[in-house]
């Protein structure tokens, strides 16, 4: 099998080559948002600026500097999906950021779970094909116990309630089929998303240290083989989530 080919090895492109590195000012931490909204009005506050930026054919990716009681941290849009994910995070590695806080939406497979919850991904089904290239070949696979631990400790100090669970991670968010749902659940999956799995590997891989967690939104509801896109229920302003970001981030100083 194809997947079953990894190489703990260099590769004939790394991102630490010089044709690839770039300037721009940087901080130890940098947290990054799937949520487009959060980016945009984080760069409207007070004194942010951009400190650099990544470029790809899709265009220029910056990074904007956000400095609050003496602290800085680094905000940027996280690319969606597995293989463009983790290029972000190993290009923003080879310029020195050290702490990835990551954040973002996911979808819930048990209905107990309601919207807007914070969740901690512990661990994670690995359906997509960017982890195995960093990690051999599992059904699963988890972050370092002493980073998770790191996250709920700084949640706990803010008294903001979380859950610990397994995500399904998966490339075809089209064919969450009803019946892989069922067996998503008997694993012991309760959200699904498109890039946590492959995460860990990268992690791993780098010996990075992420911090990630979702805030849940819609509901696949395997029962009725229907989508429950939950909007009247997701009430949270976005930026609670960014919030809770600085949070983790305020730990890591």
């Amino acid at each position: 099998m194809l997947l079953e080919e990894f190489e703990n090895v260099p590769a004939v492109i790394e991102p630490t080559d010089r044709s690839i590195r770039g300037g721009g000012e940087i901080c130890d931490t940098i947290i990054l948002s799937f949520n487009g909204e959060i980016v945009e009005r984080v760069k409207k506050f007070e004194d942010v600026y951009e400190g650099g930026y990544l470029t790809n054919l899709n265009g220029r990716l910056p990074w904007y500097i956000y400095e609050k009681n003496g602290s800085k941290v680094a905000v940027a849009i996280a690319t969606i999906g597995a293989p463009m994910f983790v290029g972000l995070l190993e290009e923003l590695k080879a310029r020195g950021f050290k702490n990835f806080i990551v954040l973002g939406s996911c979808g819930v497979l048990d209905q107990s779970i309601q919207a807007d919850k914070i969740i901690l991904p512990s661990s994670a089904l690995r359906d997509e094909g960017t982890s195995y290239h960093y990690a051999p070949a599992s059904d699963e696979i988890a972050y370092d116990e002493t980073l998770l631990l790191t996250m709920e400790e700084a949640l706990n100090k803010s008294c903001i309630e979380h859950i610990r669970t397994k995500a399904w991670t998966t490339d075809a968010f089209y064919r969450e089929t009803a019946d892989k749902v069922k067996r998503r659940l008997a694993a012991g999956a309760t959200v699904v998303d498109m890039e946590a799995s492959a995460i860990m590997a990268w992690a791993q891989f780098r010996q990075a240290k992420v911090y990630q967690f979702f805030y849940t939104a819609d509901y696949v509801d395997h029962h009725n083989h229907e989508w429950d896109a939950r909007y009247e229920d997701r009430k949270a302003n976005a930026m609670t989530f960014f919030e809770i970001a600085l949070v983790i981030a305020r730990e890591l100083d």
